[in-house]
Protein backbone atom coordinates (compact mmCIF):
# COMPACT_ATOMS: atom_id res chain seq x y z
CA UNK A 1 0.00 0.00 0.00
CA UNK A 2 3.23 2.00 1.03
CA UNK A 3 5.13 1.80 -2.11
CA UNK A 4 4.89 4.93 -3.30
CA UNK A 5 5.19 6.78 -0.39
CA UNK A 6 8.23 7.34 1.79
CA UNK A 7 9.79 9.34 4.19
CA UNK A 8 13.00 10.90 3.00
CA UNK A 9 14.74 13.77 4.52
CA UNK A 10 14.09 14.87 8.39
CA UNK A 11 15.17 17.60 10.61
CA UNK A 12 14.96 16.80 14.61
CA UNK A 13 14.24 20.22 16.33
CA UNK A 14 14.99 19.68 20.24
CA UNK A 15 13.38 23.33 21.14
CA UNK A 16 9.96 22.01 19.67
CA UNK A 17 10.25 18.91 20.72
CA UNK A 18 9.64 17.50 17.17
CA UNK A 19 10.88 15.80 14.51
CA UNK A 20 10.16 17.47 10.97
CA UNK A 21 10.29 14.47 8.40
CA UNK A 22 9.76 15.58 4.29
CA UNK A 23 7.51 12.35 2.26
CA UNK A 24 8.39 11.52 -1.16
CA UNK A 25 5.02 11.40 -2.73
CA UNK A 26 6.33 9.23 -6.23
CA UNK A 27 2.77 8.70 -7.91
CA UNK A 28 1.19 12.26 -6.91
CA UNK A 29 0.48 15.72 -9.43
CA UNK A 30 3.95 17.04 -9.48
CA UNK A 31 2.41 20.24 -7.21
CA UNK A 32 1.29 18.22 -4.56
CA UNK A 33 3.94 18.19 -1.23
CA UNK A 34 3.95 16.73 1.77
CA UNK A 35 5.68 16.06 5.62
CA UNK A 36 4.95 14.94 9.02
CA UNK A 37 5.80 17.14 11.92
CA UNK A 38 6.53 13.84 14.48
CA UNK A 39 5.42 15.57 18.42
CA UNK A 40 7.68 13.89 21.04
CA UNK A 41 7.15 15.97 24.00
CA UNK A 42 4.19 18.24 24.12
CA UNK A 43 5.59 20.39 27.08
CA UNK A 44 8.40 21.66 24.79
CA UNK A 45 6.23 22.81 22.11
CA UNK A 46 3.72 24.40 24.47
CA UNK A 47 6.46 26.30 25.47
CA UNK A 48 7.54 27.17 21.87
CA UNK A 49 4.62 27.98 20.77
CA UNK A 50 3.52 30.20 23.90
CA UNK A 51 6.98 32.44 22.92
CA UNK A 52 5.82 32.90 19.36
CA UNK A 53 2.65 34.32 20.01
CA UNK A 54 4.35 36.61 22.85
CA UNK A 55 7.09 37.62 19.67
CA UNK A 56 5.88 40.80 18.26
CA UNK A 57 8.67 41.64 16.18
CA UNK A 58 7.35 41.12 13.20
CA UNK A 59 5.11 43.96 14.08
CA UNK A 60 8.68 46.33 14.00
CA UNK A 61 8.54 46.35 9.77
CA UNK A 62 5.22 47.27 8.81
CA UNK A 63 4.36 50.96 8.38
CA UNK A 64 3.34 53.25 11.06
CA UNK A 65 -0.83 52.78 10.33
CA UNK A 66 -0.40 49.19 10.40
CA UNK A 67 1.19 49.12 13.44
CA UNK A 68 -1.19 51.07 15.15
CA UNK A 69 -3.70 48.70 13.81
CA UNK A 70 -1.97 45.54 14.87
CA UNK A 71 -0.12 45.70 18.20
CA UNK A 72 -3.45 45.69 20.76
CA UNK A 73 -5.14 43.40 18.65
CA UNK A 74 -1.97 40.71 18.44
CA UNK A 75 -0.98 41.75 22.15
CA UNK A 76 -4.63 40.57 23.74
CA UNK A 77 -5.19 37.75 21.51
CA UNK A 78 -1.61 36.50 22.63
CA UNK A 79 -2.89 37.02 26.15
CA UNK A 80 -5.69 34.89 25.49
CA UNK A 81 -3.40 32.17 23.65
CA UNK A 82 -0.70 31.53 25.99
CA UNK A 83 -3.42 30.12 28.44
CA UNK A 84 -4.22 27.67 26.10
CA UNK A 85 -0.79 26.77 25.72
CA UNK A 86 -0.59 26.11 29.36
CA UNK A 87 -3.66 23.42 29.74
CA UNK A 88 -2.07 20.96 26.71
CA UNK A 89 -4.07 17.66 28.61
CA UNK A 90 -8.08 17.35 29.31
CA UNK A 91 -9.30 15.46 32.33
CA UNK A 92 -9.88 12.35 29.90
CA UNK A 93 -5.62 12.95 29.31
CA UNK A 94 -5.97 13.55 25.56
CA UNK A 95 -4.79 16.51 23.90
CA UNK A 96 -7.34 19.62 24.61
CA UNK A 97 -8.87 20.40 21.36
CA UNK A 98 -8.28 23.83 21.84
CA UNK A 99 -4.78 23.45 22.32
CA UNK A 100 -4.56 20.55 19.13
CA UNK A 101 -5.87 23.04 16.75
CA UNK A 102 -2.96 25.47 17.25
CA UNK A 103 -0.84 22.47 17.72
CA UNK A 104 -1.65 21.69 14.55
CA UNK A 105 -1.49 24.98 13.08
CA UNK A 106 1.70 26.21 14.24
CA UNK A 107 3.26 22.60 14.15
CA UNK A 108 2.38 22.53 10.39
CA UNK A 109 3.88 26.17 9.60
CA UNK A 110 7.08 25.27 11.35
CA UNK A 111 6.95 22.30 9.05
CA UNK A 112 6.89 24.16 5.80
CA UNK A 113 9.57 26.29 6.92
CA UNK A 114 11.81 23.50 8.23
CA UNK A 115 11.47 20.92 5.28
CA UNK A 116 10.67 23.78 2.36
CA UNK A 117 12.04 26.59 4.01
CA UNK A 118 8.96 28.86 3.81
CA UNK A 119 8.35 31.99 5.72
CA UNK A 120 5.80 32.01 8.64
CA UNK A 121 3.57 34.83 8.84
CA UNK A 122 1.95 35.01 12.46
CA UNK A 123 -1.17 32.96 13.20
CA UNK A 124 -4.06 33.98 11.72
CA UNK A 125 -5.97 34.52 14.71
CA UNK A 126 -3.28 37.43 16.21
CA UNK A 127 -3.62 39.97 13.45
CA UNK A 128 -7.34 38.78 12.92
CA UNK A 129 -9.31 37.32 15.44
CA UNK A 130 -12.05 34.91 14.55
CA UNK A 131 -15.62 36.67 14.17
CA UNK A 132 -18.67 33.90 14.54
CA UNK A 133 -20.09 33.27 11.21
CA UNK A 134 -16.76 34.78 9.23
CA UNK A 135 -14.36 31.66 9.45
CA UNK A 136 -11.39 31.62 7.32
CA UNK A 137 -8.04 29.81 7.02
CA UNK A 138 -6.01 29.57 10.22
CA UNK A 139 -2.08 30.01 9.12
CA UNK A 140 -0.48 31.38 6.11
CA UNK A 141 3.32 30.86 4.95
CA UNK A 142 4.80 32.23 1.95
CA UNK A 143 7.12 29.54 -0.18
CA UNK A 144 10.25 30.71 -1.95
CA UNK A 145 8.36 30.95 -4.96
CA UNK A 146 6.93 33.92 -3.36
CA UNK A 147 3.13 32.88 -3.23
CA UNK A 148 1.17 32.84 -0.45
CA UNK A 149 -0.08 29.27 1.15
CA UNK A 150 -3.45 29.21 2.77
CA UNK A 151 -3.66 26.68 6.09
CA UNK A 152 -6.49 24.95 7.15
CA UNK A 153 -5.90 22.91 10.36
CA UNK A 154 -8.10 20.21 11.80
CA UNK A 155 -7.68 18.60 14.92
CA UNK A 156 -9.12 15.71 16.15
CA UNK A 157 -7.81 13.42 19.47
CA UNK A 158 -9.24 10.18 17.66
CA UNK A 159 -9.45 10.49 13.86
CA UNK A 160 -7.03 11.42 11.20
CA UNK A 161 -9.22 14.33 9.76
CA UNK A 162 -7.62 15.34 6.38
CA UNK A 163 -11.01 15.44 4.30
CA UNK A 164 -14.46 15.85 4.87
CA UNK A 165 -17.31 17.10 2.73
CA UNK A 166 -16.67 20.52 0.17
CA UNK A 167 -17.74 23.57 2.60
CA UNK A 168 -17.79 20.86 5.69
CA UNK A 169 -16.04 21.93 8.80
CA UNK A 170 -15.22 18.09 9.84
CA UNK A 171 -11.82 18.00 7.62
CA UNK A 172 -8.92 20.04 6.34
CA UNK A 173 -9.57 19.02 2.51
CA UNK A 174 -13.18 19.84 2.71
CA UNK A 175 -13.09 23.05 4.70
CA UNK A 176 -10.78 24.87 2.39
CA UNK A 177 -12.00 23.14 -0.74
CA UNK A 178 -15.19 25.53 0.37
CA UNK A 179 -13.23 28.71 1.42
CA UNK A 180 -11.37 28.84 -1.77
CA UNK A 181 -14.82 28.59 -3.37
CA UNK A 182 -16.41 31.79 -1.95
CA UNK A 183 -12.87 32.83 -2.12
CA UNK A 184 -12.07 33.64 1.85
CA UNK A 185 -8.04 33.69 0.48
CA UNK A 186 -9.09 37.11 -1.18
CA UNK A 187 -10.66 38.34 1.41
CA UNK A 188 -7.43 38.48 3.93
CA UNK A 189 -5.60 40.32 0.90
CA UNK A 190 -5.75 43.79 2.67
CA UNK A 191 -3.16 42.09 5.97
CA UNK A 192 -1.35 40.30 3.68
CA UNK A 193 -0.23 42.95 1.56
CA UNK A 194 1.52 44.09 5.07
CA UNK A 195 2.46 40.74 6.46
CA UNK A 196 3.38 38.45 3.15
CA UNK A 197 5.26 40.89 0.80
CA UNK A 198 4.72 42.88 -2.26
CA UNK A 199 5.56 39.74 -4.49
CA UNK A 200 3.83 37.16 -2.70
CA UNK A 201 0.74 39.59 -2.90
CA UNK A 202 0.73 40.72 -6.53
CA UNK A 203 0.53 36.79 -7.33
CA UNK A 204 -2.37 36.40 -4.93
CA UNK A 205 -3.50 39.31 -7.23
CA UNK A 206 -3.14 37.03 -10.13
CA UNK A 207 -4.48 33.75 -8.65
CA UNK A 208 -0.65 32.35 -7.94
CA UNK A 209 -1.24 30.78 -4.24
CA UNK A 210 -1.34 27.41 -2.21
CA UNK A 211 -2.99 25.66 0.31
CA UNK A 212 -2.29 23.74 3.26
CA UNK A 213 -4.42 20.96 4.28
CA UNK A 214 -3.05 20.23 8.10
CA UNK A 215 -4.56 17.18 10.27
CA UNK A 216 -3.82 15.79 13.78
CA UNK A 217 -2.75 11.78 13.02
CA UNK A 218 -3.62 8.98 15.08
CA UNK A 219 -2.52 6.70 13.66
CA UNK A 220 0.51 3.44 14.21
CA UNK A 221 0.95 4.03 10.19
CA UNK A 222 1.10 7.38 9.64
CA UNK A 223 2.24 6.77 5.87
CA UNK A 224 -0.93 5.02 5.45
CA UNK A 225 -2.65 7.98 6.26
CA UNK A 226 -0.74 10.49 3.91
CA UNK A 227 -1.35 8.24 0.92
CA UNK A 228 -4.80 8.35 1.48
CA UNK A 229 -4.93 12.01 2.46
CA UNK A 230 -2.77 12.95 -0.89
CA UNK A 231 -5.16 10.66 -2.96
CA UNK A 232 -8.40 12.34 -1.62
CA UNK A 233 -6.48 16.41 -1.90
CA UNK A 234 -7.08 15.53 -5.86
CA UNK A 235 -11.02 14.79 -5.94
CA UNK A 236 -11.98 18.42 -4.23
CA UNK A 237 -12.87 20.99 -7.48
CA UNK A 238 -11.43 24.37 -5.97
CA UNK A 239 -8.42 23.39 -4.86
CA UNK A 240 -7.48 22.35 -8.24
CA UNK A 241 -7.14 26.37 -8.62
CA UNK A 242 -4.65 26.55 -6.30
CA UNK A 243 -0.89 25.99 -7.65
CA UNK A 244 0.76 23.73 -5.23
CA UNK A 245 -0.86 21.78 -2.32
CA UNK A 246 0.95 20.83 0.87
CA UNK A 247 -0.32 18.35 2.88
CA UNK A 248 1.09 18.10 6.75
CA UNK A 249 0.23 15.37 8.83
CA UNK A 250 0.58 16.29 12.67
CA UNK A 251 1.58 13.05 15.32
CA UNK A 252 2.21 13.34 18.72
CA UNK A 253 3.10 11.37 22.33
CA UNK A 254 1.21 10.87 25.49
CA UNK A 255 4.07 10.39 27.98
CA UNK A 256 2.79 7.48 30.22
CA UNK A 257 2.57 8.87 33.79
Amino acid sequence: MDSDISYSRSFPEDTWGSTFHEISCLSTGANIFACHTDISDLEKIATELSAIVQDQSWILGLDHRAKRAYETTAAETAKSLIKVFQTTLSPENKVASEFGELMVSMGSSKALEVVFKHKCIPLAEIWKPKILGNEGFDFHTVCPGKMINFGEAKFSATANPYGGLSGGKTGAGGQADGFIQKQKHLMDGMHLGQLAGEDATLNLDNDLFGVVLAFSINSTNPLAIFKNALEHSTTYEHLKKAKNIYIVGVSYELKAD
